[in-house]
């Protein structure tokens, strides 16, 4: 049964995210229905704005009617190119149809997306402040959800925050990714890290 969580940090820094996780919620709560076709009616909209999240759910909507497969390919593609992990690992599989346990994308939050990535894989990270509010705001402003995560760690006695994007096989695709970022996304410079060093020095994010 598909299950309708949302991670409600998603609709923080910018006005319409409330319509978006109203819309969100609607998508979810038709495919716990098997109504797929008003599923696909609510994210085609939020795909086409460019939002990743509504195209690999779109993709998986389309799989299910089993009416659209270039369709249910393409914005997989969309997806995994915009750099949502899930969409990614889906490609990797031989098919693009989905196990039987499959089900709508959960938006976890951003720790949570840090630890649920593969240890050996590489990220960027693209900024780091003492300023919980400034991470957040930057995590927000840019619509990071779903490829990207933020922790906390201590440095001399004080809490610092870091926020980092994607995640990547080699150093070599690492790099080529942050020539490639958006200006939005390199202005402060990213740098390459391990995940299993990120995940290793992590401490758990104190309640905002």
């Amino acid at each position: 049964m598909y299950r309708c969580l949302l991670f409600l940090a998603m609709i923080f820094g910018f006005p319409q995210g409330i319509v978006l996780a109203a819309d969100y919620e609607r998508a979810l709560l038709a495919m716990d229905v098997n109504d797929y076709k008003a599923a696909t009616e609510i994210l085609l909209p939020l795909a086409k704005q460019g939002d990743s999240v509504a195209a690999y759910d779109l993709s998986l909507a389309f799989v299910k009617l089993n009416v659209a497969p270039e369709q249910a390919a393409d914005w997989l593609k969309r997806a995994s190119r915009a750099g949502l992990v899930n969409a990614y690992n889906r490609l990797r599989s031989d098919s693009i149809r989905p196990a039987v346990d499959s089900h709508a994308i959960i938006i976890v939050s951003p720790e949570d997306w840090i630890r649920e990535q593969e240890p050996s894989y590489y990220t960027l990270q693209l900024a780091s402040s003492k300023s919980r509010n400034r991470i957040e705001k930057y995590y927000s402003q840019n619509k990071l959800q779903g490829k990207a995560g933020y922790y906390r760690n201590r440095r001399k006695d004080q809490d610092w925050y870091a926020l980092v994007y994607g995640t990547y096989v080699t150093q070599q695709a690492a790099r080529s990714a942050a020539d490639n970022l958006p200006e939005n996304l390199r202005q402060w410079s990213p740098w390459i890290r391990r995940m299993k060093d990120i995940q290793r020095i992590m401490q758990p994010l104190d309640m905002p």
